[in-house]
């Protein structure tokens, strides 16, 4: 049933032409609106992020935060912003396509089990992207399973929409870490076998090595919280690298 209704609302958008971009289908939705996979004139492959007209008129200064961050920013591993369509009723982002399957679609769609390989492989890229944005003054806020996609042994992050400029004070970079953790608490438990029906906490159900438990937990905000991404970089390395064993 969720496959039929979302192929008639493909149906509803396929072959729209806003500007010079032709709507093929929908690649996601949101409350903020909704994602389309489109086409240019020269066919290229490219994505539109169109702001429901209520949520537009309400947070233009929101959609403005995270148009200036896209713009500030030139990295591979991150969708550059290619412009923007403001026609009547249709007010969008034009952003590039990156390749790959997302981390969420991985775990609950494909039912991948990520191995402590995958694990570190894919930590240490995030921790680097994390690293990139900071530098830059930018706190992503939202580095969530839904917003990593894996391409091989490429790693995107994508949605900026909850992107904000550092202040110290409601936007800080300690905000990143905590998203961090939890995202590499759902690679872990892909491949962890529940033995009994008992609700436990993960560091005590899953099978961590102390100072992974330990980086976790600081991570979070458990223990004594960290304070610099290269010291995040350093422990992360000690405790997840397989190789170090």
């Amino acid at each position: 049933m969720v496959k039929l209704i979302q192929c008639f609302r493909n149906l509803k958008y396929r072959g729209k032409k806003y500007g010079e971009y032709t709507i093929e289908e929908i690649a996601g939705e949101g409350r903020y609106g909704m994602c389309f996979h489109a086409k240019n004139d020269l066919q290229k492959n490219v994505v539109l992020k169109r702001f429901k007209p209520s949520i537009f008129a309400r947070n233009s200064t929101n959609n403005v935060h995270e148009a200036v961050i896209l713009s500030k920013l030139r990295d591979s591993r991150i969708p550059e912003l290619l412009g923007v369509i403001n026609e009547k009723s249709f007010y969008a982002f034009v952003l590039e396509l990156k390749p790959g399957t997302t981390l969420k679609d991985m775990i609950f769609i494909h039912n991948h089990k990520f191995s402590d390989e995958e694990i570190y492989a894919i930590g240490i890229k995030l921790i680097q992207i994390i690293m990139y944005l900071h530098e830059n003054g930018i706190v992503h806020r939202d580095i969530r399973i839904p917003n990593v996609l894996i391409d091989q042994e490429d790693v995107y992050l994508i949605d900026f929409g909850l992107a904000r400029f550092e202040d110290g004070n409601s936007y800080r970079y300690d905000m990143d870490y905590s998203y961090l953790g939890d995202l590499l608490l759902y690679l872990i438990y892909s491949s962890f076998q529940k033995k009994d029906k008992n609700r436990q906490p993960w560091h005590e159900e899953l099978s961590l090595k102390k100072d992974q438990k330990q980086f976790l937990m600081r991570l979070l905000g458990l223990d004594v919280i960290y304070t610099s991404l290269t010291e995040i970089e350093a422990d992360f390395i000690n405790a997840f690298d397989i190789t170090r064993g």
